[in-house]
């Protein structure tokens, strides 16, 4: 493999159940089965069997990056996935809480939220770097709140990931989170960001 940027389409697994991309959307979800995630257990898991469960029942939406492989095939080189959550800040400081929500004196709200955001072990960070699944997630956002409004975005994140990935990028820690299962020696944090900033 080569270090060098891959090339990608963003494709909304909902959009593939048209018979017309039938075949396409079993090679999307027979890669997703074997999508290989070493450093997260849990999204290797949801990949491999949640994502399904979670798009017919409409709890979220999931985005696959599709990256050619071989002469005619692809590969899921990334996904992530969007859905809702609420936005508890009775655990933020009064001065957090007040630059987040401004004049309204709410302590609970409905955000959007990134629930999961992978990329596959077969690409390196250089080849598809996470800040670049992150962009096209806030873009999907965004889209969204145009038509429906809404102020936050919310990830649950392990803490080194939220240093890494999601303060770079303007999230602000907002509370400790509850680890996934099988991830509970791991630190995670509940962060948001106010979408009409990007």
């Amino acid at each position: 493999m080569t270090a060098e940027r891959i090339e990608y389409d963003i494709v909304a697994l909902a959009s593939l159940s048209d018979e017309r991309y039938s075949t396409l959307q079993g090679r999307v979800l027979e890669r997703l089965a074997e999508f290989e995630c070493s450093r997260s257990e849990h999204l290797q898991k949801f990949a491999r069997g949640g994502v399904a469960n979670y798009e017919a029942h409409g709890h979220s939406r999931t985005y696959v990056a599709i990256t050619p492989c071989e002469p005619s095939d692809i590969d899921v080189a990334g996904f992530f996935t969007i859905g809702m959550t609420s936005l508890d800040l009775t655990q933020a400081s009064n001065s957090a809480r007040t630059k987040l929500m401004g004049n309204i004196p709410l302590e609970v709200t409905g955000a959007y939220s990134i629930a999961e955001l992978a990329r596959s072990d077969r690409y390196t960070a250089a080849q598809l770097p996470g800040s670049v699944l992150l962009d096209e997630a806030k873009a999907k956002v965004a889209q969204a709140r145009s038509l429906v409004a809404g102020r936050f975005l919310v990830v649950d994140a392990q803490e080194i990931v939220y240093e890494r990935l999601y303060q770079p990028a303007g999230f602000r820690r907002v509370s400790v989170a509850k680890p996934p299962i099988g991830m509970e020696d791991r630190d995670f944090v509940v962060a948001c960001a106010v979408i009409k900033d990007w």
